[in-house]
């Protein structure tokens, strides 16, 4: 029999009016006394009003998705904090009840959940790995078996609160579309000596809408910031002995995103100054900004 534990949903929000309430709607009839729902919105203070007691709305501003999850980590006591985007779809009426049951364990300090997400790859047997000496990190959370995890994914995981805030939450050095925020945390959390489960009887479908998020549809900006953030993410977890094969395996990703057919050009160089600039964005952040660099994943 599962213990009780009382769960904070937390759902930062940000440029997409509704999203989270119609996500909400589908939680509400799965929520106890105890849980609660924190809905974090990163734009317009908006002072909605709820009839149910269990739902707050926070405020987070300037935009950060990483500021955003601590702002509502701070806010509740729940022993279970889980993290949902805004843009997904509850595909199981016993989520919570799954996120629940995973802590039994008392080793386990995270929950990756089950996500129906187009980016997975169609193939593999695990869930995440992830690849020392470049980087590279493949992850596909719509698995059918449970099994340990490296990672998590922030569409939809969940922490044991005390294991959580022991790490110092989430990093918000990681801007914009925050690329390895959830990583950073689940790399600190396994150092830390807690384990992370994937448990895929806890489902959601990450719809990845189009409006709004912190996701910024401008190439030239993703760009920027996928390199700065991975820029950021390797000085605070790659090896020195590797430090070359990751520079070598992010070159050649830059020259797959920068690929160009106009104009006789191979590589587009507003892109390749863009991925450019944010790595070198990203070193001075770190240099400023990630004391706590680890050499062990």
């Amino acid at each position: 029999m599962a213990v009780s534990k009382s769960i904070d949903i937390i759902i930062p929000t940000y440029a997409r009016p509704g999203a989270a309430s119609t996500l909400v709607d589908s939680l509400k009839p799965h929520l106890t006394s105890e849980d609660r729902v924190y809905i974090v919105c990163q734009d317009i203070r908006r002072n909605e009003n709820d009839t149910d007691d269990r739902i707050s709305y926070l405020h987070s501003a300037p935009p950060n998705l990483p500021r955003a999850r601590n702002t509502g980590l701070a806010a509740g006591k729940g022993e279970i904090v889980l993290f949902l985007d805004d843009d997904v779809e509850v595909l199981d009426d016993r989520i919570l009840t799954a996120h629940r049951r995973a802590y039994e364990d008392g080793d386990v300090g995270a929950v990756a959940g089950f996500i129906e997400d187009r980016v997975f790859p169609a193939h593999g047997e695990l869930c995440s790995v992830f690849n020392e000496a470049t980087g590279e990190l493949i992850q596909n959370f719509s698995l059918t078996r449970k099994q340990e995890a490296l990672s998590v994914m922030g569409a939809h995981m969940s922490f044991k609160r005390t294991a959580l805030e022991r790490i110092g939450g989430f990093d918000d050095q990681y801007k914009k579309n925050a690329l390895w925020e959830d990583v950073d945390c689940a790399f600190r959390l396994r150092r830390a000596g807690w384990k992370i489960m994937f448990y895929p009887d806890a489902k959601v479908r990450h719809v990845r809408e189009a409006r709004g998020g912190c996701r910024t549809r401008s190439r030239l900006s993703y760009t920027y910031h996928q390199f700065a953030n991975t820029a950021y993410f390797a000085g605070r977890f790659a090896e020195k002995r590797y430090y070359r094969s990751w520079a070598r395996f992010w070159k050649y990703r830059l020259e797959y995103v920068s690929r160009a057919s106009w104009l006789g050009l191979r590589h587009d160089p507003l892109v390749v100054a863009a991925g450019a600039l944010g790595a070198t964005a990203g070193i001075v952040r770190f240099l400023l900004f990630g004391t706590e660099k680890s050499t062990s994943v």
